[in-house]
């Protein structure tokens, strides 16, 4: 029997001054923070900031520039504010990180059967 992998992605909702985007971000347990890339990051209208600081983050697969914003996210029905990594990068995966996210959530991952549980805590 040839399964695909399961891997846990969720719809969120990114809500910004300007737009509202919904995507699928892969729930990461082992991401300090959400990050999504340079494209996504324009569609809600950011910019570089004369004067601001890139700064690096690293992971599995090495160092990238992004810059850090605060942004308003709905997964449900719940919307939060949440800060978030915006990838100066376009071949960056939409990642759902820890940072906020996993404070206001209790986040179940039922591997066997192919489902990730979010409820509210609030």
């Amino acid at each position: 029997m040839n399964q695909r992998k399961w891997e846990p992605f969720i719809p969120v909702i990114l809500i910004s001054p300007e737009t509202t985007l919904k995507r699928y971000f892969l729930v990461d347990s082992g991401a300090d923070m959400t990050l999504f890339p340079k494209g996504v990051g324009e569609k809600l209208g950011f910019k570089i900031r004369e004067g601001e600081e890139i700064k690096s983050i690293s992971g599995v697969s090495g160092s990238l520039p992004v810059v850090h914003r605060r942004i308003k996210l709905r997964i449900g029905e719940f919307e939060f504010d949440a800060p978030v990594a915006w990838a100066l990068e376009e071949e960056v995966p939409l990642l759902l990180g820890r940072e906020v996210v996993f404070d206001k959530f209790d986040i179940e991952f039922r591997q066997a059967e192919r489902k990730i549980i979010f409820k509210w805590r609030g």
